[in-house]
């Protein structure tokens, strides 16, 4: 089987020739030792005192300019590239074209309300910019807020998904994703406490943006599916290490309609959809099923998801798709502890398919050589039919 045929099959719960793997790191210095060389961006003007003063008072420039619009943009095409190397069936390719510069050492976006604290990987790269909190505090804060760019944004994610296609399509399968969903966007330009007030008071201005943001999402179907790609990523974190950050029930009723519409419509696009969220998330996974979901990936080990308990609850009613800890085994572990975990995650949910691993996030610790033996365990005790 090829790469496609392989993960077509088990998103289809049949059993392939083995369990696909899948890709969802975006880290420079690991990119930049598959690839080799170094990452040549803005990154180095942000951390040199003098240039960093310029960036203070030239922000709108370089935002009108699209500077960090082209970084992200050629790291992502090095991130996919290097997906290929590493032999992975299926990447998660992100597009998270929306950060603007609000000086040399935070950021924003072109959703609003949000600031970021730029930051290092620890390894002298720039790391995806930190979401410290929401500046948005009544709703005509966010109805004043300037929405071009945004409205945009479904055309430019349109040309980025056709490129990929086009550069990598035929050696990978590619999930085609946007950077926030309708969850975060919901709440994180309020910042928790006000998304809260909101949910108790403001319910009807909640709905107004809920709607907005489906509504985008419909256009970023498009942009997935024109492009001729074969996979979404919801990318919409909705919990904790302890649960979800809202109880299901409400988050149900206020996003539920929101997501069963989006997904409804990509399936008559012909695409395969995903949820992405970190966090303890069993007592989401029924959602999920009613929601018109055809996955679920991160699956995190370090919030405690049990593979084999996430089978129980939900059966073949979803597959799963990551799951391998990246806090120690995928970055500190040894090749023993590596392939005892890829067994295990394969003993416990790997019959009758539907079982897609990787990495259940992106970390700047995680090893390429542990990546290489995670393919090795995988080769050794994902070869269908199963006999573990």
């Amino acid at each position: 089987m090829n790469a496609h045929e392989r993960v077509r099959a088990s998103l289809s719960h049949q059993e392939p020739d083995r369990v696909p793997t899948i890709s969802c790191i975006d880290v420079q210095s690991h990119v930049y030792e598959i690839l080799g060389g170094k990452p040549d961006n803005s990154y180095k003007y942000i951390t040199n005192p003098i240039t960093a003063k310029i960036i203070d008072f030239t922000s709108p420039v370089l935002n009108a300019l699209n500077v960090f619009d082209r970084d992200v943009t050629e790291f992502m095409l090095k991130k996919l590239e290097s997906d290929v190397i590493m032999g992975y069936d299926a990447t998660w390719a992100i597009y998270a074209n929306i950060f603007l510069f609000k000086n040399s050492k935070y950021m924003t976006d072109i959703y609003g309300g949000r600031l970021y604290k730029i930051a290092d990987d620890g390894h002298g790269n720039m790391d995806t910019p930190m979401y410290l909190d929401g500046t948005f505090r009544t709703p005509d804060d966010w109805r004043r807020f300037n929405k071009k760019r945004w409205e945009a944004l479904p055309d430019k994610m349109f040309q980025f998904n056709t490129l990929i296609n086009k550069k990598f399509g035929k050696d990978i399968y590619i999930f085609g994703s946007l950077f926030m969903g309708l969850f975060e966007n919901a709440w994180q330009p309020f910042g928790f406490t006000w998304f809260a007030r909101f949910v108790k008071k403001e319910r009807a201005f909640l709905e107004e943006v809920i709607e907005y943001n489906k509504n985008i999402y419909l256009k970023v179907i498009d942009a997935i599916a024109d492009a001729g790609l074969p996979g979404f990523i919801m990318s919409d974190d909705m919990a904790y290490k302890s649960g979800p950050m809202l109880n299901p029930i409400t988050t149900d009723e206020l996003f539920g309609y929101a997501y069963r519409e989006v997904n409804d419509y990509a399936h008559k696009k012909g695409l395969i959809t995903i949820i992405h969220t970190d966090g303890w998330t069993i007592p989401l996974l029924p959602y999920f099923v009613k929601w018109g979901f055809d996955g679920h990936h991160s699956l995190e080990p370090t919030a405690n998801v049990d593979l084999g308990e996430v089978r129980k609850v939900i059966g073949h009613k979803l597959s799963l798709l990551g799951h391998l800890d990246i806090a120690h085994v995928l970055s500190h572990g040894t090749k023993q502890e590596v392939f005892d975990h890829v067994r295990e995650s394969v003993r416990k949910a790997g019959a009758g398919g539907g079982l897609i691993l990787g990495p259940s996030n992106s970390h700047a610790d995680i090893k390429v050589e542990n990546i290489r033996w995670m393919m090795e365990a995988i080769e050794k005790y994902g070869r269908y039919p199963l006999s573990l």
